[in-house]
């Protein structure tokens, strides 16, 4: 994403407080695990630990299906089983039903069954969800930043 799509998406005075947004966290980010790594015994299978802790639950949100199912609870606030199967064309009902049992255990989103005839099962984001949804755009614009320089 270059600056000019990124000022299509926001005009100049919406991007400038990202952007700063962006670098102040840069900032704490970095304080945090500079503290952390001093206040901390860093032996290598702490640091192989931390490492893999940290590969673990990336390779978790980044798993195919995973963000997708995230981000269209997050378009249509609420959706049936069904309604996800249609928005995700090439889902299996197998592989929608592993990763929102995955998604729930991480309290990403939230199963809702409503006393109908057949019952239904409306599944939604939490809290934590939409906490990742707003934490993963920033990082979006951070590389889209990155990009346009």
């Amino acid at each position: 994403m270059n600056t000019q799509i990124s000022y299509m998406i926001f005009d100049k005075t919406e991007w400038e407080p990202i952007e700063k947004i962006i670098m102040d966290s840069q900032k704490t980010i970095r304080t945090l695990i500079e503290k952390h790594t001093l206040t901390k015994d860093h032996t290598d299978e702490r640091q192989e630990l931390e490492v893999q802790w940290f590969l673990n639950i990336f390779r978790f949100i980044s798993r195919k299906w995973n963000v997708d199912i995230l981000y269209q609870l997050r378009l249509h606030s609420m959706l049936t089983f069904n309604d996800l199967r249609r928005h995700l064309n090439d889902l299996s009902s197998r592989t929608l039903s592993d990763c929102l049992k995955q998604l729930q255990e991480y309290k990403l989103i939230t199963r809702e069954l409503q006393d109908t005839r057949p019952p239904t099962v409306n599944y939604s984001l939490s809290k934590e969800g939409m906490g990742f949804i707003e934490l993963s755009m920033l990082l979006v614009f951070y590389l889209a930043d990155i990009k346009s320089k």
